[in-house]
């Protein structure tokens, strides 16, 4: 059987993360997206306009916007990135294109580099120290997917997306 990040069948983000050796249950919201901001610049004024006037503004330019308000508005999608939008413990999480690995046990980083090598279609390295390396997917790829299978597949103290966590009112 296939392993790693396409090794589950999906082409959306996983509905789970790990965070301190536990599995955190992901809800997808549906009814949200999140929208790097800084491609809106290649938008009409009244896309743009949309989603300034209907989006919550996060951090890094990054907007979390209901879809009705968008519609079927497909000059919106195409000028940036969307971002996976889950529900989780009474927070709403956008999943970014990130994932962190960390681990301090001798011998660990040359099984977590051997796994990025298996998989360099799907995993970019950005940052690698002595005991952290910072990916992120390919072009499309999948931050939840990498992040599960590492934690699956070769057990790191810690692998891990960077979440923006939004409490209180989303939008």
């Amino acid at each position: 059987m296939p392993r790693g990040p396409k090794a589950h069948g999906r082409t959306k983000a996983a509905s789970y993360y790990y965070a301190g050796g536990k599995k955190i249950e992901l809800a997808p919201a549906d009814d949200l997206v999140a929208l790097d901001g800084r491609g809106l610049a290649k938008v009409s004024a009244e896309a743009r306009e949309v989603v300034e006037r209907a989006g919550r503004p996060l951090s890094e330019g990054i907007h979390l916007v209901e879809k009705a308000f968008l519609g079927d508005d497909a000059e919106v999608a195409a000028a940036g990135r969307l971002y996976p939008v889950f529900r989780s413990r009474g927070a709403v999480i956008v999943a970014l294109p990130e994932v962190r690995i960390e681990d301090s046990r001798v011998g660990y980083q040359k099984k977590i580099g051997s796994w990025l090598r298996s998989h360099a279609g799907e995993a970019v390295v950005e940052k690698h120290s002595a005991d952290r390396v910072d990916v992120r997917p390919a072009s499309g790829g999948d931050a939840l997917g990498i992040a599960n299978a590492l934690a699956e597949e070769v057990g790191p103290e810690m692998a891990q997306v960077r979440f923006l966590r939004v409490t209180g009112r989303p939008v």
